[in-house]
């Protein structure tokens, strides 16, 4: 079955993203990819009830989207993204969960996941949330938020930073990297010698140079991108 990439063509409309729906319980499974169904702008074009099944048939594809469950058995989900995203920079994967620990949240943000998704999100929720990764952003539901943010205030998200976000000043970045540290604005302020109102600007023009929405999806992208020291 050809079904055409999300990716928009010179002229014309956007096609529909194609995405693969991978989860080892067949029921949820099949009843997240009758919801996809219902929407225009996606399509479903496989499903996998494992980790290396979900590998192998995004190597097949190719699809714009990738619906990974986080526990399996046998390859986890975290591992099958870490092989899909080193085999192709363009999916875009997104992590479903019910009660994984952060510490496994942030080890798939490392790996390439755009983000995490409540398996009990509503399903208009989820609509935009999915939307919005084919824009570009990070999908995080306030559970999988809280987890991610617990982990790094704990040091779990801590590794080498690059110190390379396009398009920041040196004081958005300095100002981000003490955000994923887990300080307030006013701490923020403090250690940099900045009023708070000058904090609270800084991050909303971060915010929208990397095109996102909340101090949350702020953390989860440095994180991704290495700015914790």
């Amino acid at each position: 079955m050809n079904v055409p990439s999300g990716i928009p063509a010179p002229d014309g409309p956007r096609p529909p993203a194609t995405v693969v729906v991978v989860d080892d319980h067949t029921l949820f499974r099949n009843g997240l990819e009758a919801l996809i169904a219902r929407w225009d702008d996606f399509v479903v074009v496989g499903g996998a009830g494992s980790g290396a099944e979900g590998v192998r048939l995004a190597r097949q594809l190719r699809p714009d989207l990738v619906l990974m469950d986080v526990r399996m058995d046998g390859m986890n989900g975290v591992e099958a993204t870490k092989r899909i995203c080193a085999e192709n920079r363009e999916v875009r994967v997104v992590m479903l969960t019910m009660s994984s620990l952060g510490e496994d949240l942030l080890q798939a943000l490392r790996v390439g996941a755009y983000g995490f998704l409540s398996k009990d999100e509503p399903a208009d929720r989820l609509h935009d949330y999915l939307r919005g990764v084919m824009r570009g952003e990070t999908a995080l539901s306030s559970a999988a938020a809280d987890m991610v943010l617990a982990e790094l205030r704990l040091g779990g998200g801590r590794r080498p930073t690059d110190r390379t976000l396009p398009t920041l000043t040196q004081r958005e970045h300095d100002v981000l990297r003490l955000l994923v540290e887990g300080l307030s604005n006013e701490e923020i302020a403090r250690d940099l010698r900045l009023s708070e109102a000058t904090v609270k600007k800084y991050l909303g023009t971060v915010m929208a140079k990397l095109h996102l929405k909340n101090r949350v999806q702020l953390a989860v992208h440095a994180v991704r991108r290495g700015v914790v020291d």
